[in-house]
């Protein structure tokens, strides 16, 4: 299985390539409707068969990936099922294309190549949820637009250090900073969702994400405070991690209990972690 990983891992580098193909056929079947430039023509079977292999082979590589596990949530079941949809499709028009009865049917390909480009937004879309949480385009929406998307208001900047919540204003949005694109709802890896308060706490497959209370027996602080070059370091894959300075915050926020729905004002905030917190929600002057 760890080869079929090894390869899974590479359809984030040629998905790149059916969209491309995709995108060029558009132009390409737009432009030969038009008697100056009916000569490109001759090179749609070429590209409708190059796009079919693209994409089947994007969609291998993707199942494959997906068998690695830890990916969850209704993001996950639509951009399997979408990009499924869009390489049968695919490869049904390209077998209409290179066929003897092409002409037949010259008047659909244009059509055809519109109806792809759409079907290969909502894959991407529902892959973008994956790859960066499903709240990541609408973050800083409009409330309005934020409502369809089925989010919650934004909260308020902090103004008065006093009434902040140590975890909705201070270590909630650092783990979504730099956690989430690996943690979140639809991409769980290790079963660990760090998108809510809920769901930190409920932990991962490991169990013990946040113990509260007691920092040193929280997995999340034991792999966030790990050397970097270790192979349980948090975040992983070289991405950018946690500054020193959030890291103490969040042992502190750990020894304190691990609150929430609390003020900093209701809390024993040591001087030196509330001049981090401070800086931290931009409050340093």
């Amino acid at each position: 299985m760890e080869f079929i990983y090894f390869l899974g891992r590479f359809h984030v580098v040629v998905l790149h390539v059916p969209i491309g193909i995709i995108v060029a056929l558009v132009g390409l079947e737009w432009a030969a409707r038009k008697e100056k430039y009916r000569s490109l023509a001759a090179a749609s079977p070429y590209l409708w068969s190059a796009a079919a292999v693209s994409a089947l082979v994007t969609v291998l590589l993707g199942y494959m990936h997906f068998a690695e596990g830890g990916f969850e949530g209704p993001s996950g079941t639509q951009h399997r099922l979408f990009g499924t949809v869009l390489a049968a499709l695919t490869t049904l028009v390209a077998l209409l294309r290179v066929s003897k009865f092409a002409s037949s049917y010259e008047p659909l390909f244009f059509p055809a190549s519109i109806v792809l480009l759409l079907l290969a937004a909502i894959t991407g879309h529902f892959g973008g949820n994956l790859t960066h949480g499903s709240s990541y385009l609408a973050e800083h929406a409009p409330q309005p637009l934020r409502a369809i998307a089925g989010l919650p208001p934004r909260r308020p900047k902090v103004t008065n250090l006093a009434e902040a919540d140590p975890f909705l204003d201070v270590v909630g949005p650092m783990l979504v900073q730099r956690c989430s694109s690996c943690h979140n709802r639809d991409k769980r890896q290790a079963g660990l969702d760090l998108t809510s308060y809920e769901a930190l706490m409920r932990g991962g497959e490991t169990g013990g994400t946040v113990v509260a209370g007691r920092p040193t027996q929280s997995e999340l602080y034991y792999r966030i405070t790990l050397p970097p070059s270790d192979d349980a370091f948090m975040p992983a894959e070289g991405k950018t991690p946690l500054t020193a300075d959030q890291v103490r915050i969040i042992e502190w926020w750990i020894a304190a209990g691990a609150p929430r729905g609390a003020t900093l004002a209701e809390l024993d905030v040591p001087p030196d972690v509330e001049a981090l917190i401070r800086a931290e929600v931009g409050l340093d002057s």
